[in-house]
């Protein structure tokens, strides 16, 4: 197929087209829904530019080509997530309906909220306390008097020091992970998104992070 000059998703196609291959589930209701291959098993996307994408689906043993067209030309490569998102989400609705349950899942670059466990949802109301307790020193509530006593304002001071330095170092290490590690699927805005819900969060939001960048550069090192 005959690509116009300077197309900047070309030279990005293979990685792409590999990482949302690991999306099965969704390259096929690519297939199902814009192919109108309703009972195709399986689908393969093969090549992606800046106006769409070609994949092929097998429906009663036989293989068909689909190409989809973008609602509009991209110009750069960050602009292909929320594309294929959008295109995933339309394919899905019409396929499954508007009951949130049945949805399948996106590309996964977007923040996912992180699970909570017991032990790191007393952590987090630990640190909030502490935090209230440094701003807010004279409260009148007896419970917490009876903590301000007990560890002192001191170290209330220090702990939320330390909580504080360590949850902007996670802070950084996820703007690393999304802009350096797995950079070509993490638009900025993503990056920023991750950066603050883990300075939020901490490790719950960062260990989300890391299988999800570690992936991106595992297909960009295959590349190479």
């Amino acid at each position: 197929m005959q690509r116009r000059g300077q197309d900047p998703i070309t030279p990005h196609s293979d990685r792409l087209c590999e990482y949302m291959n690991g999306h099965p589930a969704i390259v096929l209701s690519y297939a199902r829904y814009f192919g109108e291959y309703k009972e195709a098993t399986s689908a393969k996307m093969l090549e992606l530019d800046q106006d769409g994408f070609l994949l092929t689906c097998q429906e009663h043993g036989q293989e068909h080509e689909v190409r989809v067209a973008f609602t509009h030309s991209l110009h750069a490569v960050s602009q292909v997530k929320d594309m294929l998102m959008s295109l995933a989400k339309e394919a899905e609705l019409a396929l499954r309906g508007n009951d949130p349950s049945q949805q399948g899942d996106m590309p996964d670059s977007h923040f996912y909220w992180p699970d909570i466990d017991p032990f790191t949802a007393m952590v987090m109301l630990l640190a909030v306390t502490m935090l209230y307790l440094d701003f807010f020193p004279n409260t009148t509530n007896p419970s917490l008097q009876w903590i301000l006593k007990t560890v002192g304002a001191y170290k209330i001071h220090l702990i939320v020091q330390i909580f504080t330095v360590i949850h902007i170092g996670e802070a950084l290490v996820s703007l690393y992970l999304t802009l350096v590690v797995g950079s070509g699927f993490f638009t900025f805005v993503d990056a920023l998104k991750w950066s603050v819900m883990t300075f939020i969060f901490g490790y719950p939001s960062l260990f989300k992070l890391i299988p999800l960048a570690r992936r991106q550069s595992q297909i960009d090192n295959k590349k190479d």
